[in-house]
C-alpha cells in the first residue's frame, strides 16, 4: 500500500529512524498512568512539592531501538518502529535500565509490560491527556537529550568516580595508622618527671628526634596515599573526556567531577597539624563533594533535574599552620651531635639549613631563655656541622659567609670560625677567617642607614666581637665617625645597640616578655657623639631608676642620657 512505506536502513548506515509522532506521544500518555515495569509506583508526571506544577518523570522507550547497533534492533521500517506498538512509557531510572542491559529486558518482556501497564489504566481510568506542547516536551525529553547509542560512556564515569571514591577511605588509613601512633608516643613521653618549686608536676615531652620521625612517617603516609590515588583519577578523567566528546552539553557537571576529584587527592595529602593529631571532617567533605558532583553528572546526562555545579571550582588545600621555632628546634637538634663529637664528617646540605636558618635567628633577641635556640647557638652548630672538611672548602666558606646577611651572621659565622679553627689547630682556616672578618669589619659603611637593619636584633653583641678582634676604641671611633658623618644613624645605632630583657612574674617566675632597656653602656659604645648629637631629638622622661614608660627610639636615647649623667656626677 502507498501509505505504507517502507524505509529499511540500508546496510552499513547507522542512519535513526525518525521519532514517533506528537499524535502517537498523546495516544500514549493517555494510555497509561505509571510508569510499566512491574511494582514501580512511579507516575508518568510527578507534583513539584514546592510550586505544585506537574513534572514530566518519565521517558518513552522503544522495543526495538531506533538504530542499528542499539537495544533489541531489528530491521523494520520507520512506520512500524516509531508506531505505539513498539513504543512503552517508563520511568526515568527504569528508562536507561531497559537500554543499559537490553539482554536483561528482552522484547517479549516488555510488550508484557506495556499490556500489563494499558490493563491497569483501563481498571483505573487514569491516564494523562496531553496538549500537543506537552506531548512535544515529552518527546524532546526522551530523543533529544539522550542518546543511548553512548550510555556506556556515563556508566564508566561513575565507575571511575566510585574506584576514587573506595581508594581514598582505603589509602587514608595509611596516614591515621601513622597519627595513631604519633599520639601514642607522644602519650608514652609524657610521663611525670618531678615537680617545680611549687609543687605543680613537671612533664617530659616527645624528644625533637622522635617528633621527626613520627612526623616523617606520617608525610610518607600521605605521599602513599596520593600515590595510590594518582592511576583511578587519571582513568576518571579519561571517562570524563570520552563522556564530554559524546555529549558536549555537560561540560560544566565535567568540570565539577574533575576538580572535586582533585581537591580529593590534595584532602588525601595533608592531616590536620593539630596538638591532638585527629582527622578533622575536610577528607570527608571532599569526598561528599565528588560523590554530589558525579550524581549531578549523572542526573544532567539522563535528562533529570540536577545540582548546579558550584561557581568556580578550585583545588581546596587545607592550611596548615606551620610551627617555625618547633620546625628550628628540630633543625638545631638534628645538627648538635656535630657539637658533641668529633668524627662526624661534613654534611653540606645540613650546613645549608644552618645559615639560612640564621638569617632568621638574627631575629631572636640574645636573652637568656634563647641561648640555645638563637643566633650564637645556630652559627656555632653550623661551623661544627663543617668542622672536618678541607682547608680548601672551609676557606671557600669563610668567603660565603662574609657575605650572609644580616651583618650580625657574618660577624657570628666568622668569629666562631676562627674560634673553632684555632681549638682544632687549622692555621690556615684560622688565618683566612681572621681576615675575612677584618675586612668585613672595615667594608661596613656605619654611615648608611642600611647597615643598621632592624630585624637584626644581634648587633650589640656582633660590634662586641668587633671590639674583641680590634679594640673598644676602634669601633668607638668608626661608630662615632658614622654619626657626625649622617646624624640620621644615631636613633638607628642606639636601637641596634641596646640590651633586650626579660620579664618575670615575682611570685611564679614566669616569664612575661621580653623589653628593651639600656641598663649599661659597652666600653664601644660611642658615647660623646651620641650626647653631641642629641641635642636636636626630643627628650622622654626618665624616673629614678632609669625607666621609660616606653622603649621607643626616643625613649632608648633618653636612657643613654641618663646613664651618662649619672657617671658625670
Amino acid at each position: 500500500m502507498a501509505s505504507h512505506k517502507f524505509d529499511k536502513p540500508v546496510p552499513g548506515e547507522s542512519k535513526a529512524h525518525p521519532d514517533p509522532t506528537v499524535a502517537t506521544v498523546k495516544r500514549l500518555y493517555a494510555s497509561a498512568f505509571r510508569c510499566a515495569k512491574p511494582e514501580c509506583s512511579r507516575p508518568l508526571y510527578r507534583v513539584d512539592e514546592n510550586t505544585g506544577d506537574l513534572i514530566l518523570n518519565s521517558r518513552i522507550a522503544h522495543i526495538h531501538a531506533r538504530s542499528p547497533g542499539g537495544p533489541r534492533w531489528i530491521e523494520m521500517s520507520s512506520e512500524d518502529n516509531r508506531n505505539i506498538s513498539n513504543l512503552v512509557l517508563l520511568c526515568i531510572e527504569h528508562s536507561h535500565e531497559v537500554d543499559d542491559f537490553p539482554d536483561n529486558y528482552p522484547a517479549d518482556m516488555l510488550r508484557q509490560w506495556k499490556k500489563s501497564q494499558f490493563d491497569e489504566h483501563q481498571l483505573i481510568n487514569r491516564g494523562w491527556p496531553l496538549t500537543d506542547s506537552e506531548a512535544g516536551q515529552a518527546l524532546g525529553a526522551s530523543f533529544q537529550t539522550l542518546d543511548h547509542h553512548h550510555a556506556g560512556a556515563i556508566l564508566e564515569v561513575v565507575r571511575a568516580a566510585e574506584r576514587v571514591l573506595l581508594t581514598a577511605r582505603d589509602a587514608r588509613r595509611g596516614p591515621a595508622v601513622q597519627a595513631v601512633a604519633w599520639r601514642a608516643a607522644k602519650d608514652r613521653a609524657h610521663t611525670s618527671v618531678g615537680w617545680d618549686h611549687n609543687g605543680n608536676t613537671i612533664y617530659a615531652e616527645l624528644s625533637a628526634l622522635e617528633t621527626r620521625q613520627c612526623r616523617e612517617a606520617l608525610e610518607q603516609a600521605l605521599a602513599q596515599a596520593c600515590e595510590m590515588l594518582a592511576p583511578v583519577v587519571s582513568d576518571l578523567k579519561i571517562e570524563l573526556a570520552a563522556a564530554l566528546a559524546s555529549r558536549p552539553s555537560i561540560e560544566p557537571w565535567v568540570s565539577w567531577v574533575s576538580n572535586a576529584a582533585e581537591n580529593v587527592v590534595a584532602a588525601s595529602g595533608a592531616w590536620p597539624n593539630t596538638p591532638e593529631l585527629d582527622d578533622n571532617d575536610h577528607f570527608e567533605s571532599t569526598l561528599d563533594n565528588l560523590s554530589a558532583a558525579k550524581n549531578a553528572l549523572t542526573a544532567t546526562w539522563r535528562g533529570e533535574q540536577a545540582q548546579v555545579p558550584p561557581p568556580e571550582q578550585e583545588i581546596e588545600v587545607p592550611e596548615v599552620e606551620r610551627d617555625l621555632m618547633n620546625e628550628h628546634l628540630d633543625l638545631l637538634e638534628r645538627a648538635r651531635p656535630y657539637a658533641r663529637v668529633a668524627h662526624l664528617p661534613y654534611n653540606e646540605g645540613l650546613r645549608a639549613e644552618l645559615v639560612q636558618a640564621a638569617s632568621v635567628a638574627a631575629s631572636i633577641p640574645p636573652v637568656v631563655s634563647a641561648l640555645t635556640r638563637g643566633l650564637d647557638a645556630t652559627c656555632l652548630l653550623a661551623v661544627a656541622v663543617s668542622a672536618n672538611a678541607g682547608d680548601d672548602i672551609l676557606t671557600s666558606l669563610v668567603e660565603e659567609d662574609a657575605k650572609r646577611r644580616p651583618l650580625s651572621v657574618a660577624f657570628f659565622m666568622l668569629a666562631e670560625t676562627v674560634r673553632t679553627s684555632k681549638r682544632l689547630d687549622r692555621p690556615v682556616v684560622q688565618q683566612h677567617a681572621e681576615a675575612a672578618f677584618l675586612a668585613l669589619w672595615e667594608g661596613v659603611d656605619w654611615s648608611d642607614l642600611d647597615s643598621w637593619e632592624t630585624n637584626d636584633l644581634n648587633l650589640r653583641t656582633a660590634l662586641s666581637i668587633a671590639a674583641w678582634v680590634t679594640s673598644p676604641l676602634a669601633v668607638e671611633e668608626r661608630l662615632a665617625n658614622a654619626i657626625r658623618q649622617n646624624p640620621n644613624v644615631l636613633l638607628a645605632l642606639v636601637v641596634a645597640c641596646v640590651e633586650w630583657v626579660e620579664e618575670h612574674d615575682s611570685s611564679t617566675g614566669e616569664l612575661l616578655g621580653l623589653r628593651r632597656r639600656y641598663r649599661t653602656i659597652p666600653p664601644w659604645f660611642p658615647v660623646n657623639a651620641i650626647v653631641e648629637g642629641a641635642g636636636t631629638i626630643a627628650q622622654v622622661t626618665v624616673d629614678s631608676f632609669g625607666e621609660t614608660a616606653e622603649d621607643s627610639p626616643e625613649s632608648l636615647l633618653s636612657q643613654v642620657l641618663w646613664i651618662v649623667e649619672r657617671g658625670s656626677k
